[in-house]
């Protein structure tokens, strides 16, 4: 039989699916989508590489008594860490924020959130400034992954929760308006213990000694507020004290005794003076029927309006009748104060404010304290550091002490016979002969207030007269404490991140699997292979297609 010609071969019609039209379309969208997601994860993972492998941010905003203070903390990239510790590149406000008329605290509103209890324009306008500044500080690119906290300290400590609670939401309106991260329980008043160990571990972080194996190594604390005085030091066993605490940062664990007393912050103990000169001199009247005290702690040209503040929440209405109590606080309201100079009165009277003691006869009686027998002659609220000060080795003197300090140019280890001289040189001297800065102005007919406060502070209340006492450094805050912990915390919510770093390689390969495999499936898609078990026929010869229709018009 003679071989059919090329126009006698039967070519299979080829029938039309419709379903492989849909079919190709959606290889081809599950195609795109699936290479979305590779680039969306590769960009995850250049971008977590990055924020592992650079610095980055965590900001501290402090809502203390006297006003609202910001820090921001850069830190080396995630994974170097030095004895269980982050570490600290820079700091903002630093050196280059000071100016002539700031020296500490450079970033701050005034005053403390606590005064602006319902008033919500009066937390943004506090708040909003220190923002600013701070978007400043921090790249652009990572805000978004940089932490904010916001703690409030004394301020708020002493307002009722319900109080402090509005306060601390409209703190949170204020966020959700930046873009900086924060959670709802980062934005929450700080108990006293907490503040004082925050300071504890921001101070021996900073002078290097967290981490140490060797016993005594760490320095204790004093950190004086504007409403409060934080105590801390180690000690070598617990004793069954209430107040001592295990700290677990860095490399070894150490037992610390930690204090903060509500009563003993500049501003509460200037307020006490006011109480026990009010009840002294009660006949004292002014023109308007204000209160006038002359007090022996201000500079003989000292004339002021003054409001008590904190006057109303000290114990001072004990031995009132009930009809009196409103009288007596009305009394406080408005005070006006006039200086009448005495050395040796001043001194007396801060020793009692010292030591908490605020009964209407002090100026009758010496006030006394015996260190030794951890006695006060007047039964004031005290605390005797003589056991433990040994262990310490040293205090450093921060915050209120170091603005004194700062104030009398006095050397960094000034001992407290030094102060009570320097003391004496002031305030046996007329106002005018003292040499202070414009920027000190305002705290210049309170000089010898402070300077006995901090002498009296020291030698009657803590019994540390003897202790090597340091005046800063001034840039230590607690809030270098409570970033470091936070950042301790937060690593470990990193770990998940972690995890994903370490299996970037692996990943990117199964990705690159999926995406090969799906080439070849879409690929032998467009093929038609014949079916297993059916007879094959009149297969016909693949001839390109002119050359068909070549041959059917000849026909």
């Amino acid at each position: 039989m003679e071989p059919k010609s090329p126009s006698k071969v039967k070519f299979p019609a080829e029938e039309y699916n419709p379903w492989k039209g849909v079919l190709n379309v959606f290889s081809v969208g599950f195609l795109i989508l699936l290479s979305s997601i590779g680039v969306y994860l590769a960009f995850n993972f250049v971008k977590a590489r990055n924020v592992f492998e650079s610095s980055y941010y965590t900001v501290v905003v402090d809502c203390g008594s006297t006003g609202t203070r910001v820090n921001v903390f850069e830190w080396g990239k995630r994974g170097l860490i030095s004895q269980g510790l982050p570490s600290l590149l820079h700091y903002y406000p630093d050196d280059s924020t000071e100016s002539e008329s700031c020296h500490y605290h450079c970033m701050q509103t005034e005053p403390g959130l606590d005064k602006f209890v319902g008033n919500a324009s009066g937390v943004r306008a506090s708040l909003e400034p220190l923002i600013a500044w701070t978007e400043l500080r921090v790249p652009c690119e990572r805000h978004v992954d940089t932490s904010i906290i916001v703690l409030a300290t004394a301020g708020l400590r002493r307002l009722v929760s319900r109080d402090a609670k509005q306060v601390l939401d409209d703190v949170e309106i204020v966020l959700r308006e930046h873009s900086f991260v924060y959670t709802k329980n980062w934005i929450r008043v700080l108990t006293g213990k907490e503040e004082a160990y925050y300071g504890w571990v921001a101070l021996n972080y900073k002078m290097g000694s967290l981490g140490s194996s060797s016993k005594g190594s760490t320095f204790g604390l004093l950190d004086l507020g504007g409403s409060s005085l934080q105590v801390v030091v180690e000690v070598a066993d617990e004793n069954d004290n209430g107040n001592v605490m295990t700290s677990d940062i860095g490399s070894t664990n150490h037992k610390i005794l930690a204090y903060s007393l509500p009563a003993f912050g500049l501003n509460e103990a200037f307020d006490q003076t006011v109480v026990m000169l009010g009840r002294n001199q009660a006949d004292r009247r002014y023109a308007s029927n204000k209160l006038e005290l002359r007090h022996p702690c201000l500079s003989s040209n000292f004339v002021q309006n003054y409001t008590c503040s904190g006057c109303t929440m000290l114990n001072i209405t004990d031995d009132l009748e009930n009809s009196e109590v409103q009288i007596y606080k009305n009394r406080f309201s408005s005070i006006h104060l006039v200086g009448d100079l005495n050395w040796e009165q001043c001194k007396e009277l801060v020793k009692a404010a010292a030591m908490n003691y605020s009964d209407s006869d002090w100026s009758e009686h010496k006030v006394d304290r015996n260190c030794e027998a951890n006695l006060s002659s007047y039964g004031g609220n005290i605390l005797n550091l003589t056991p433990v000060a040994h262990h310490s080795g040293r205090f450093h003197a921060l915050s209120g002490f170091f603005v004194v300090y700062d104030m009398l140019n006095l050397s960094t280890r000034a001992s407290v016979t030094e102060i009570w001289d320097k003391g004496e040189q002031l305030c046996s001297s007329s106002s005018t002969e003292w040499n202070i800065d414009i920027q000190r102005q305002k705290y210049a007919g309170y000089y010898c207030f402070l300077v006995s406060y901090l002498a009296s502070l020291i030698e009657d209340a803590l019994c540390l007269g003897n202790a090597e006492i340091v005046f800063g450094p001034g840039d230590i805050s607690w809030t270098l404490g409570a970033a470091i912990v936070h950042q301790l915390n937060a690593n470990e919510a990193l770990a998940s991140i972690s995890t994903i770093k370490n299996l970037k390689i692996s990943s990117t390969v199964f990705l690159l699997v999926i995406l090969l495999t799906l080439f070849l499936v879409v690929y032998c898609s467009q093929i038609k292979l014949p079916m297993l078990g059916r007879k094959i026929s009149n297969v016909g010869v693949l001839l390109p297609s002119y050359y068909v229709h070549a041959r059917r018009r000849s026909n």
